[in-house]
């Protein structure tokens, strides 16, 4: 949003300078995160947060619950892209992400934020996609990476999905309830929250960072953005590097237990899990309309919607007697390929960005902000993470 002359000049007398240490924008996992981290490393540290609505009420609050390092379509890609030591690199990076939210968020708490260790599955759609997955499951176990192949008739009594051949099942993943899994974060946190709150511009000024914002201005020493998609609403350079996509989600009233985990059907690019309490969550579909999800706008379509239903009413062993209870949409922000950019600019080491999370923000965000927070105290991030492989 922007701002008139009329209300810059009443906040701007209404309100003295805020200073901090740090200030990180963004109140979603990453920011929260990010919060942690810089307490680990320095807990003398006056730490804010600044969020323009509240805690999780951006992609955090939006996504499937996924605490996942992806499909097996996604391992493919990577394998494709980067070859196979970096693939299992960026696999293994989310696996770690699992294992800290665990040891450092979660604790022994599973049953207060509602996760579940259950593994995730990926779908074959079609004969050439089962040869594909097995022969990469092949791969996969010779790295390392627990996964093993999973027939129809498992298809059907562990995930209630009929009409596949047969999918491929990573034993690591599991899924969360991502609000309540931020609460517990934000439990941990010393600092100061200032929700509602919306920053309209960044400006440098002899080694001091201004924040001005509806409330005021804020000055620190450092500030850290982590806005993932909205990066750019800030930052204009940043434009042509991270891009909006909306992602949508169609939830059904409680039905009988019979998905055990996390699943994705890429074909579709569709995922669904069900919630302890019954509920059916399925999402997905973007490819029927991709340059009209690809958007900043918070709005549900008939068009994906209705796809999503018929999904669920034909594949689905309770489908048909499956009634609506949620619809909702997220904004995901996609880098050019595909990994998330952390880093400090590179006309200004003060100011240090997590963005371009591609709808892994739940699988990287809390060992990306480790990341992030080790290059701020003097460590490196790596190549395919750094900011600096991308020119702004």
């Amino acid at each position: 949003m922007s701002i008139s002359y009329w209300l810059d000049q009443a906040t701007s007398k209404s309100s003295s300078n805020k200073k901090y240490d740090v200030i990180i924008v963004g109140g979603g996992i990453a920011g929260l995160s990010t919060a942690y981290w810089l307490q680990k490393e320095d807990p003398s540290l006056k730490i804010a947060i600044i969020e323009k609505h509240r805690v999780g009420f951006g992609a955090s609050g939006r996504n499937a619950g996924f605490v996942t390092c992806g499909s097996t379509e996604h391992f493919i890609k990577l394998n494709e892209q980067f070859g196979l030591e970096k693939a299992v690199e960026i696999w293994k990076f989310s696996e770690d992400n699992r294992k800290l939210l665990l040891e450092h968020v979660i604790e022994d708490k599973s049953s207060e934020v509602d996760f579940r260790h259950t593994g995730s599955c990926t779908v074959a759609p079609s004969s050439a996609h089962w040869e594909k997955y097995k022969n990469i499951a092949k791969v996969m176990q010779s790295a390392g990476i627990d996964v093993h192949e999973v027939g129809p008739r498992e298809m059907e009594s562990d995930y209630g999905v009929t009409g596949f051949e047969g999918g491929i099942q990573y034993t690591g993943d599991g899924y969360v309830h991502p609000i309540k899994l931020l609460e517990r974060l934000r439990g941990k946190l010393n600092v100061d929250f200032h929700e509602g709150t919306e920053v309209f511009s960044l400006e440098s000024k002899n080694g001091v960072e201004y924040l001005r914002t509806d409330k005021g201005v804020f000055e620190s020493a450092k500030v850290v953005l982590t806005l993932n998609a909205y990066l750019p609403l800030v930052m204009k350079d940043f434009e042509k590097l991270v891009k909006p996509g909306r992602g949508q989600i169609l939830v059904t009233e409680p039905l009988p237990d019979f998905v055990k985990g996390p699943c994705y059907l890429t074909k579709h690019l569709c995922y669904f899990r069900q919630l302890p309490t019954g509920h059916l969550l399925i999402g997905g579909f973007r490819n029927l309309a991709v340059e009209v999800e690809n958007t900043y706008a918070d709005e549900t379509t008939s068009l994906i919607q209705n796809a999503l239903y018929d999904f669920v009413k034909s594949h689905f062993k309770y489908g048909p007697q499956a009634k609506i209870a949620y619809q909702w949409s997220g904004i995901m922000g996609f880098s050019p390929d595909g990994q998330m950019m952390l880093g400090h600019l590179p006309h200004n080491k003060n100011v240090h960005i997590m963005a371009g999370c591609s709808g892994h923000g739940m699988g990287l965000s809390f060992n990306g902000a480790r990341t992030l927070v080790g290059e701020i105290f003097g460590k490196t991030i790596p190549t395919h993470l750094n900011l600096n492989r991308f020119k702004l």
